[in-house]
């Protein structure tokens, strides 16, 4: 057994520990641990028992969250909360959508992934209970990042892709994890930290490294514009402090972009004939207008999990399609590359509205940030959010360049981002009763 693989039997079975121990976040640690590390695709994980790593963190973080509760210490209520009550509508949804999907083993596929993620959206939202568990959760997603900034440091072959965790093995899909990731992260630096603010620094910096060898285009707009919405929503009294930060950002950012990215942007050009020149960035106009011929079919419905693969030798053009192997076989297909043209084609109006829905209630948290005072509420917290808002704008905006409906790290959000508004309500109202 190799030490890579000895060392993370060590910490994950040591954060399950201190889950019964100390605290049921322990657990939640333990799960982005076999997120981030994914024994099952890495070579040291081959002489580790085939067990469900993720699977098996969750389900004992939820024993531990039980038995914390028998012991009167109470966490968030998991069905309180607008955005929790509109994924489960949306799950009830998927569930309703059997009658009518194209195919329902894919559409299986991510019916099981949503259960999943209400899993997940309970264990969070049951663990963390302090900004100390907000704060190390980010740390933990950082640590994570940092593995994959190690495994991408040595590769060589073009674009950096596969070293990513379920759902994001892509270059597209990496870079888009990593910039969110990166965003909220980086808000980490208003918060006292101590000399551990140099070592999120240099982290965020590596961070920003491996998002420019994935070469992923949507990665880098979106972070470019949510860096200009950010300008709306400088954390008060932070104004210089902000601005230093964000110009040493922008020179790494200058510094760290290589030819191979600038190349691709020139790729999204016209040529004389008024041609895309990059062959990949106009197949997405041409995806999307055969997108909204499916959506038409039934526009209020949809018709179920992946329809843009089922639909496409139907709808897109030859020339664009791509060929994949499916169960010892070759077949022209191809995929969604953005998340609304997805969501419309898989979920129809329903499904996309309900998840607008949520994306409205969490822009409301963001907007609510500007108006509390900070000295009225725990200002660490107040920044915090701002940060974990911005991250969620950040998957937005990049899926309108890939589509990233199955991102885990848009469920962390999902589910933190209201728990961080009830402690800043919560922090509000204990400064009332002292004043």
């Amino acid at each position: 057994m190799s030490l890579t693989a000895i060392v993370y039997l060590l910490v994950y079975f040591g954060c399950l520990l201190k889950a019964f121990t100390t605290k049921p976040i322990w657990g939640l640690y333990a799960y982005l641990i076999a997120f981030y590390a994914h024994p099952i695709a890495r070579w040291w994980g081959y002489s580790l028992p085939e067990l469900r790593w993720s699977f098996m963190a969750a389900l004992i973080t939820l024993i531990a969250l039980f038995l914390n509760k028998s012991k009167n210490e109470k966490g968030s209520g998991w069905f309180e909360f607008k955005e929790t009550k509109l994924f489960v509508i949306f799950f009830i949804f998927l569930l309703m959508q059997y009658g009518w999907a194209l195919n329902s083993s894919l559409h299986t596929v991510y019916v099981l992934l949503a259960f999943k993620y209400l899993i997940l959206i309970a264990l969070i939202q049951g663990c963390i209970k302090t900004k100390s568990d907000v704060i190390g959760f980010i740390a933990a997603n950082v640590c994570g990042a940092l593995y994959f900034a190690y495994l991408g440091a040595s590769y060589q072959n073009g674009r950096l892709e596969g070293i990513g965790g379920p759902g994001i093995e892509s270059s597209n899909g990496l870079g888009q994890h990593l910039s969110i990731l990166l965003i909220f992260s980086s808000y980490l630096l208003f918060v006292k930290l101590g000399k551990a603010k140099y070592l999120l620094v240099i982290a965020i910096i590596f961070i920003l490294n491996t998002i420019m060898l994935t070469g992923s285009r949507g990665a880098i707009l979106a972070i470019l514009l949510t860096g200009v919405l950010s300008l709306f929503f400088i954390p008060k009294g932070y104004k210089k402090h902000f601005i230093g930060l964000a110009t040493l950002g922008a020179i790494a950012f200058s510094l760290l972009i290589g030819p191979q990215i600038l190349e691709r942007f020139q790729g999204m050009k016209s040529d004389t004939e008024g041609q895309i020149k990059d062959k990949s960035a106009a197949s997405r106009l041409v995806i999307i207008e055969s997108q909204l011929q499916m959506f038409l079919e039934r526009p209020i419905i949809g018709q179920g999990h992946r329809t843009t693969l089922l639909l496409s030798p139907i709808y897109i053009p030859q020339e664009y399609m791509a060929t994949v192997r499916t169960a010892g076989t070759k077949i022209q297909r191809r995929a969604s590359h953005n998340f609304i043209m997805g969501m419309l084609t898989d979920h129809g109006v329903i499904g996309l509205g309900l998840f607008s829905l949520i994306a409205l209630s969490i822009s409301k948290h963001l907007f609510r940030v500007r108006k509390l005072d900070p000295l009225e509420v725990d200002n660490e917290l107040l920044i915090i959010q701002t940060g974990l808002c911005l991250g969620f704008f950040c998957y937005l905006v990049a899926g309108l360049f890939s589509n990233n409906k199955i991102f885990e790290i848009s469920i962390w959000l999902i589910a933190i981002i209201p728990v961080v508004n009830k402690m800043l309500v919560n922090s509000k109202a204990e400064s009332s009763h002292v004043n």
